[in-house]
């Protein structure tokens, strides 16, 4: 570590104090009201406090913790902690009150206002709570964690993973998680990363996405064309891109090259194998790069003679989850699209970063091979790894449904808190 970032950790460390820890401590009195046997008012802090619904992998978590605990409790009032007051529509469960409870010390003192006022704390791990993301957020969350626990709120993380090499002010606060704080984490490589860096206990789960279901009402063009190819006899393959997993490829040359080369390994898989392409975004943010990338994908695979591809954009997760499961194949290199053709029974091909695709697969007993680096996306190797995961899709769709139900109960662990565990 260099000197210029050992002190940016320590203020980032020490700003954190100032602006969440002690302003807590000074509020920490008695709640006044018990917390019920059954909880009927929940607080989440969402994967991206600035914008809650703007990821589809995060409307997936959403969707599914909130569908959940309404299935347990019919009476169920959510909160969500943002950065501005505001609302958002969560599918199957309707409109969210966000309430402005984050930046500055004004935020941890509507935090104290908020949580005393609900029955326990959920906070959406995904992949923020190594730090990648940013390790100020990381030091907030473990303190609103630590104030809802002290006052006798349960408060419980969500499944999430961690990487090799996490933020040294995020090891500092994870490490003084209150010991009534409920850490689920959903996969066993990010598990004995977690207690081996961090030094506290948490539980193995799956991703929470696991348990949304997939939409009843059909997506009609989408399936459609899905009919169309197999009658054509095509099998439909769903792709996805973006400028996150793609990064280091991105460091090297520019979108129009990257996605000129992807066209061809694409192409060449297809010939072989008589697919058609699916092009699906799962992130419609415009920094996130699905969108552009794969509508350049559409024509460049058009330019190249290509005409079995189709640009689908669905901003609804279960929808997503339904048109996963009547695909062959999933190339992706998002990792909630990837747990929504896994809980769709669909194979997938996983573009990894961030040490999160291997643990997802050990879930289900399927090999790394189906897992490919990006900066062998270019290569031979992409069109290589596309014919391997295409021959071995029968095989790899029945060993992902025998393990589906011990993943789902893995998922399920979410939902419990020290309260419920006794």
């Amino acid at each position: 570590m260099t000197i210029k970032q050992y002190l940016i950790d320590q203020a980032i460390i020490i700003r954190n104090l100032f602006e969440v820890g002690v302003p807590l401590r000074r509020l920490r009195g008695p709640l006044l009201v018990a917390v019920p046997e059954i909880a009927s008012r929940f607080v989440i802090i969402p994967g991206d406090v600035s914008n809650p619904s703007g990821s589809l992998g995060d409307m997936a978590m959403f969707t599914a913790l909130l569908q959940s605990l309404r299935m347990r409790n019919p009476e169920a009032i959510f909160t969500i902690i943002g950065t501005r007051n505001h609302s958002m529509t969560v599918p199957g469960v309707g409109e969210i009150q966000v309430i402005a409870a984050w930046a500055g010390r004004a935020g941890s003192i509507a935090f104290d206002r908020v949580i005393r006022q609900h029955h326990a704390l959920f906070v959406m791990g995904a992949d923020i709570l190594d730090g990648k993301y940013g390790a100020s957020l990381v030091q907030r969350i473990v303190d609103y964690c630590n104030h809802s626990a002290m006052l006798g709120i349960p408060a419980t993380t969500l499944g999430f993973s961690f990487n090799r090499h996490p933020r040294r002010p995020t090891v500092h606060a994870l490490s003084r998680l209150h010991p009534k704080v409920t850490v689920n984490i959903r996969d066993q490589p990010s598990l004995d990363r977690f207690r081996q860096i961090v030094g506290i206990p948490a539980t193995l789960c799956a991703d929470s996405a696991f348990l949304m279901p997939p939409a009843t009402e059909p997506e009609p063009e989408a399936e459609a064309w899905i009919s169309n190819m197999h009658n054509a006899g095509r099998s439909p393959v769903g792709v996805n891109l973006n400028a996150h997993a793609l990064a280091p490829l991105l460091t090297q040359t520019d979108t129009p090259t990257l996605i000129t080369r992807l066209a061809e390994q694409l192409v060449l898989a297809a010939e072989m194998n008589n697919l058609a392409f699916m092009l699906i975004p799962h992130d419609l943010k415009p920094q996130s790069g699905d969108v552009s990338m794969l509508q350049a994908l559409e024509k460049q695979l058009q330019k190249n003679g290509f005409s079995h591809a189709r640009y689908t954009p669905i901003n609804h997760p279960g929808k997503i989850k339904r048109i996963t499961g009547l695909l062959d194949l999933v190339i992706t290199g998002r990792m909630h699209l990837a747990i929504a053709s896994l809980g769709s029974g669909t194979p997938i091909l996983s573009i990894t970063y961030q040490d999160k695709f291997e643990g997802l697969y050990q879930h289900f007993g399927l090999s790394l091979e189906h897992i490919i680096a990006p900066t062998q996306c270019v290569s031979d190797e992409f069109m290589n790894k596309i014919n391997q995961a295409f021959t071995q899709r029968y095989d790899n769709r029945k060993r992902i449904r025998t393990s589906l139900p011990h993943v789902l109960a893995l998922a399920s662990r979410n939902l419990e808190t020290n309260s419920a565990r006794g």
